[in-house]
């Protein structure tokens, strides 16, 4: 993913940091300084928000946190973390030094707080990456209700849930081995991260080679932004099928499953903490998985599902026969996505 190459969320998430960066640098001598000597005090503040916030944006987007430069993937965390850090710095302390000189010829190097702004902007660079890595390791919203206590004690929440499960499996990790097996599995996940952050999913967990999202239900625009997921996974992985022959001799293909419901979730460990779904929704998303491979579908939605869409999103989907889950007593409504 390159910069130019960025999708709206993402180009949205960094002008946002661009703002707010230079937002922040204006206002800093009205803070820290008790009010502006001069009006060129606001612009330099400005200028030097634009240069670190655009600076770190741009290198973040651009390598850091580009997962499609593969050697980038395999790269140990504590040498991200260090690239982040000095880059950062680097980054900061241009900020802080060209504006001023340019503007007000003003060599902030040879001042005696610039070691100790310095030493700050590494603080706050090394803070920020091991917080970028964290949420990356954790999930954005594990990490978050760690940090909170939201999940403390299970609680009731309404979600929408899509399992996507890899096809033949087992016969690909018997060919390829463990060890390129995984690595056909990351370059899958790797994949299937575009429709999912382009649609606001949320990946709750890895289970061997399927992985669940989920959306808050809460949310009315959540079930078409699901429906959009779903109906994009399979396309993302077709549009690779050149690339998985080359590298591993077979295309990548999944099978996925939506439905939605009540959710028990809460924490559940403690040296390795996560937020855990439990209850018959995630059951019932797990059976009607199947019903894609019996049905010869690539997608299956649950009516439950097909009933929160509109009219218009509803047109696109086609009823399949009744289906009898294992370990459910009624048979259930599902559909596909028309061709």
């Amino acid at each position: 993913m390159g910069v130019a190459l960025i999708d709206r969320p993402t180009a949205t998430f960094a002008f946002k940091v661009i703002v707010f960066s230079m937002c922040i640098g204006a206002l800093t001598p009205l803070v820290f300084a008790h009010g502006y000597e001069r009006p060129v005090d606001a612009v330099v503040g400005s200028m030097t928000g634009f240069l670190i916030g655009a600076g770190c944006v741009t290198v973040e987007l651009a390598f850091l946190s580009n997962q499609s430069i593969r050697w980038l993937r395999k790269t140990p965390l504590i040498a991200i973390i260090g690239v982040r850090t000095v880059t950062y710095s680097l980054i900061i302390v241009i900020g802080i030094i060209g504006p001023a000189y340019v503007l007000l010829d003003q060599k902030i190097w040879q001042e005696s707080e610039f070691a100790f702004n310095f030493a700050l902007s590494a603080a706050i660079a090394t803070a920020i990456s091991t917080s970028v890595e964290l949420l990356r390791l954790l999930g954005r919203e594990a990490t978050l209700a760690i940090f909170t206590g939201q999940y403390r004690r299970p609680r009731l929440e309404n979600r929408i849930v899509l399992f996507a499960d890899l096809v033949g499996s087992t016969a690909l990790a018997e060919r390829l081995g463990e060890l390129k097996f995984h690595e056909f599995l990351s370059d899958v996940s790797y994949d299937l991260s575009r429709p999912i952050e382009s649609n606001g999913g949320e990946v709750h967990r890895y289970v061997g080679d399927a992985v669940i999202v989920t959306w808050p239900a809460a949310n009315a625009s959540s079930y078409e932004r699901s429906v959009a997921c779903a109906s994009q996974m399979p396309r993302a992985l077709e549009s690779k099928i050149e690339d998985y022959v080359t590298r591993y001799g077979q295309e990548a293909r999944i099978r996925v499953a939506l439905h939605c419901g009540p959710v028990a979730a809460g924490e559940i460990g403690t040296w390795k903490k996560e937020i855990a779904l439990l209850g018959d929704t995630m059951n019932t998303a797990a059976r009607i998985e199947s019903a894609a491979r019996d049905f010869g579908v690539e997608v299956v939605i649950s009516d439950a599902v097909r009933e929160q869409l509109s009219d218009e999103a509803s047109k696109m989907l086609s009823q399949l026969p009744d289906y009898s889950a294992r370990g459910k007593t009624d048979q259930l409504a599902l559909w596909t996505i028309s061709e």
